[in-house]
């Protein structure tokens, strides 16, 4: 997806970087980046190579915003943050820019490396799956009880408090599901 699909905003920076021969979208800070080619998505997954700077030991969360509406406000925020032996998933409702963890999982599978993970929700059912050795492994599934969040954008998050830690995304589909 070009630079042109998506709806940019918050503090922080976006950049591409070249990390061993291919590109990487940076995310650091507070920043978002929005797919602009629907904002009506209510069934839907994102499916995208991340992986945290593991030289700033989770001081770096990012990952995928679902049902997102235009004043980024309202969404679920699905984030990870790496650590030296294991990956942390956090899974956020946040109503008014007020955040709400619905759940918290640990992978031991995906620390330190980049993964490709896909992210679902499917009516009030939100999930992870990680890719790896060949097959999609469920990482968890939550059900959000609240139903306050009905439909909205997709994208990507950084979510640093300082600008200086960083996510880096790579091969971002946003499909939706039916």
């Amino acid at each position: 997806m070009a630079k042109s699909n998506w709806i940019i905003s918050g503090s922080g920076g976006q950049a591409v970087i070249d990390v061993d021969g291919s590109k990487r979208c940076q995310l650091s800070g507070i920043k978002q980046m929005l797919w602009n080619g629907r904002d009506d998505l209510v069934n839907s997954e994102v499916i995208v190579t991340l992986k945290p700077d593991i030289s700033q030991n989770g001081y770096q969360k990012g990952g995928v915003l679902l049902r997102c509406d235009s004043s980024i406000l309202n969404y679920y925020r699905i984030s990870a943050v790496c650590y030296p032996n294991y990956r942390t998933y956090y899974i956020y409702r946040v109503i008014n820019g007020v955040s709400t963890v619905l759940t918290t999982v640990i992978s031991y599978q995906a620390y330190n490396i980049y993964v490709k993970t896909r992210i679902r929700i499917d009516d009030w059912q939100i999930s992870i799956e990680e890719y790896i050795g060949g097959s999609w492994n469920l990482i968890t599934t939550v059900e959000d009880t609240d139903h306050s969040l009905t439909s909205g954008y997709a994208g990507l998050q950084g979510h640093s408090y300082n600008s200086s830690y960083s996510m880096l995304f790579d091969d971002v589909e946003i499909l939706e599901r039916v």
